[in-house]
């Protein structure tokens, strides 16, 4: 029977032992790192943080689309994009609203389908904002 002769490239007793114990630590030290991230504070702290920075960039938005709105119903529209500009003599938010309404009055299914969308959005958001505050 033939024996087995050790090559040159096996590693030595010593050597598979100071891999083992790198390895080890490795590990040690990832599975240290991932209970840290995984800790019930640190989800905490980390959803509060993102929930917070989502809530100031939301207010920011609403705000400046606010902002917009009461400027384009005073009739102190801001430029439009060149592709949707309207023509000079367009009427203002609030005419146009106005006659969104009389044709929805009308029975035009457009204007009508307009209305209904954005009273149903409204329902929804007057739903949630009691929900949310009657759960405070």
């Amino acid at each position: 029977m033939s024996e087995k002769k050790p090559s040159l490239a096996d590693p030595t007793p010593e050597e598979i032992e100071a891999r083992l114990v790198a390895l080890r630590a490795s590990v040690v030290e990832d599975v240290e790192e991932l209970a840290l991230r995984l800790a019930p504070g640190t989800l905490k702290t980390v959803a509060r943080t993102t929930a917070a920075a989502t809530m100031t960039d939301l207010r920011d938005r609403a705000q400046s689309a606010a902002a917009d709105l009461k400027a384009r119903a005073r009739g102190q529209e801001a430029p439009l994009p060149l592709a949707s500009t309207p023509k000079a003599d367009s009427a203002s938010l609030l005419d146009r609203a106005q006659r969104l309404f009389a044709d929805a009055r009308d029975g035009d299914p457009q204007a009508l389908a307009i209305v209904t969308g954005a009273a149903a959005a409204l329902a929804g958001l007057s739903a949630f904002a009691l929900v949310k505050a009657l759960r405070r």
